[in-house]
């Protein structure tokens, strides 16, 4: 069939696009953690696939009034640092909270961002045999979502191979913390990032589908490989 031809050029191009477009969106997730992290008073450093960050003050505070009075905080017992300390305490999960909400919230607020330009430009950047160069930037940012895709693609197999997912994912986190079902948050912004998918697809030209998906299969993973395996801990360890 005339739709399942693969254009070539535009498969190099959007090949190398996904892969770069892996590393941008991987960065400015992070990016969100970090600017949370500063937001609330923690030093922070930005990593290829991750932010460290810390508030030393803080955590001397709380391991000092810990090692004091460990019986009576394992017991529930009244001490004289108690009301200083369930306060530190709130703070410190209320910072981890925040700083782990705003990777997944850059990412998702960029993809909406994305996505409603592009419904609102649709017809002045796509014809129905072309793609301007705008409108594939609004293209790919509202493909930000994806990473909201892939998550709950990686969640489900590992729940398949290993009877559960891995508890280190922002939205299962962010569920477990709001007392949620771990899929709740996971499962939710998953499906509406494959949403999202479909409909850039239905804006996308029907010539350019076949190749746009098999380029962005590929150019997925070589930048999933690129970066996050061979050569991100490098750049930015």
């Amino acid at each position: 069939m005339y739709y399942l031809k693969v254009d070539f050029k535009a498969f190099v191009f959007l090949t190398l696009t996904f892969i770069i477009m892996t590393v941008i969106g991987t960065l400015t997730h992070e990016l969100g953690h970090y600017a949370v992290a500063k937001y609330v008073g923690r030093e922070a450093s930005i990593h290829y696939q991750s932010v460290s960050h810390s508030d030393d003050a803080l955590n001397d505070y709380l391991a000092g009034v810990y090692k004091k009075y460990a019986y009576e905080i394992k017991n529930n017992l009244d001490f004289p640092e108690k009301e200083n300390y369930q306060i530190a305490i709130q703070k410190y999960q209320a910072d981890k909270f925040w700083i782990a909400l705003g990777g997944p919230l850059q990412t998702m607020l960029t993809g909406s961002i994305g996505l409603i330009l592009l419904l609102v430009y649709q017809h002045k950047y796509i014809t129905a045999h072309r793609v301007s160069p705008t409108g594939w930037a609004l293209v790919f940012m509202a493909l930000f979502w994806l990473r909201q895709v892939a998550n709950l693609f990686v969640a489900g197999m590992l729940f398949l191979m290993k009877g559960q997912p891995t508890l280190r994912g922002d939205e299962i986190g962010l569920a477990l913390h709001l007392d949620l079902n771990m899929w709740a948050i996971v499962m939710i912004t998953g499906l509406l990032g494959l949403a999202v998918l479909l409909i850039v697809l239905k804006l996308l030209p029907k010539t350019i589908l076949f190749t746009f998906l098999l380029s962005g299969l590929t150019g997925g993973l070589l930048g999933y490989y690129l970066w996050l395996v061979k050569y991100g801990q490098y750049i930015m360890p």
